[in-house]
């Protein structure tokens, strides 16, 4: 479904992401893992084409079934994005607008997409909140950001995205700003997304208990390079460089036990 074939990315002359290359299929989860820095984004960034300050791909190329995204016209990506492959950002409230409600937000974004009238895009956001098992949808779509938690903005965020059932889901870090009952939460509501649409979902994160949880592949970047990628297993097993070993060995224990 998704080939990132040798990519480079270069902000200015300088190169963040180097030779990078990953091929996902359909309903698999990949989570990309690493210090703060190693690129992680940049990558997801890349394939959704919103690269900032002027970053853009300078070799390599990046194909979704089949076809190149980097020779998408504005017109063609605003048809993608938001459809066929959406982000879930690592702090969605942030992406709210803070002085409009729910509704009001949700209800521009899917008349964006599609053809249909208030009433029945409002009826829409509401049916997509309650997918993610938010109690009381219809006072959730009357309210601001502000007077949501964090988690129920995140989990905003994922209904927006899911709304046209993309083929692909980007995740930047879509649990670290939230307690650890409410990243379980999401974590399963995200698996439930790929069991029940077939979903391929890339997750950029820092804990490698949450890549362990719900990864069919992990793959580990340092300085803009890929250093180690497998299974799982592979990689939780101690993977093959000395960076992977030490990425598990800063995990807390508990009792001796590493929970990863």
């Amino acid at each position: 479904m998704l080939e990132i074939n040798n990519i480079t990315v270069c902000y200015k002359e300088r190169p963040t992401v180097k030779n990078f290359s990953l091929e996902l299929k359909e309903g698999q989860i990949v989570s990309l893992v690493g210090e703060s820095g190693s690129g992680k984004t940049t990558v997801i960034r890349s394939v959704l084409g919103l690269l900032p300050g002027g970053g853009r791909v300078t070799e390599g190329d990046i194909l979704f079934e089949g076809k190149s995204l980097l020779q998408n016209t504005s017109d063609q990506w605003r048809r993608l994005r938001g459809t066929d492959i959406s982000m879930i950002f690592q702090d969605s409230g942030a992406m709210l607008n803070p002085i409009r409600k729910i509704g009001d937000g949700f209800v521009e974004y899917i008349r964006i997409h599609e053809d249909i009238s208030k009433k029945d895009a409002w009826e829409k956001g509401i049916t997509m909140l309650e997918k993610m098992r938010l109690a009381g949808a219809e006072n959730i779509m009357k309210s601001y950001p502000f007077q949501l938690s964090g988690g129920m903005r995140q989990r905003v965020g994922i209904a927006m995205a899911m709304t046209y059932e993309p083929r692909l889901l980007l995740a930047d870090e879509p649990t670290s700003a939230l307690d650890v009952t409410t990243q379980a939460q999401i974590v399963r509501q995200m698996l439930e997304l790929r069991n029940s649409y077939g979903t391929s979902i890339i997750v950029v994160t820092h804990n490698l208990g949450v890549a362990a949880y719900m990864s069919d592949k992990i793959v580990v970047m340092k300085d803009g390079e890929i250093v180690d990628s497998g299974t799982r297993d592979h990689i939780l097993n101690g993977g093959s460089c000395d960076y992977t070993k030490m990425l598990l060995d800063a995990v807390p224990s508990v009792g001796g036990v590493r929970y990863v």
